[in-house]
């Protein structure tokens, strides 16, 4: 087709419009161009207002997000000192019912030591104050020997253990 078989565009709007009104035959030509859009670009310009408003939004955001870490960083700190107090009370538990179990093994011998212990005190105590400081003062020499000899006979006994 050539420029001057070409249609003007008074024709072709003829052509399309009459052909929108009657079902196409096999010998007419339909001849569509493509229309001249425009587009346009605008720039949007942010007033210092929203600028301002954009950037304290911002600044709420990394001071909120500052907290929620302090928060979970001192949450955190809580939670260990507990863990830590948990454990040195579970042991001080265990260490405190070991010694009952302890003693408990030493059963009616226990029983007779403590009365003994208390008889010499309250014999102690009837005598005279100038007596009762020598008196105490030897008793607590003799407990202490009798604690050395204790362990001395632990010693061997967890020696003897050992080799055994």
């Amino acid at each position: 087709m050539s420029d001057t078989d070409k249609p003007s565009s008074k024709e072709k709007k003829t052509e399309v419009s009459a052909m929108e009104s009657t079902p196409l035959s096999k010998e007419e030509t339909i001849i569509v161009t493509p229309s001249k859009t425009e587009y346009k670009t605008y720039e949007i310009q942010t007033s210092i207002e929203e600028e301002s408003v954009s950037a304290k939004a911002k600044e709420a955001g990394q001071s909120f997000k500052s907290l929620i870490e302090i928060v979970g960083k001192k949450a955190k700190d809580i939670i260990d000192e507990e863990t830590k107090y948990i454990k040195s009370q579970a042991e001080t538990d265990i260490v405190a019912k070991k010694d009952a179990q302890d003693i408990q093994r030493l059963g009616t011998n226990v029983e007779g030591i403590i009365k003994v212990f208390e008889d010499i005190i309250t014999d102690i105590r009837k005598q005279k104050y100038n007596d009762q400081e020598k008196l105490l003062i030897g008793y607590k020499k003799l407990l202490s020997e009798q604690v050395n000899v204790i362990n001395s006979r632990l010693g061997m006994a967890k020696q003897l253990k050992d080799n055994t």
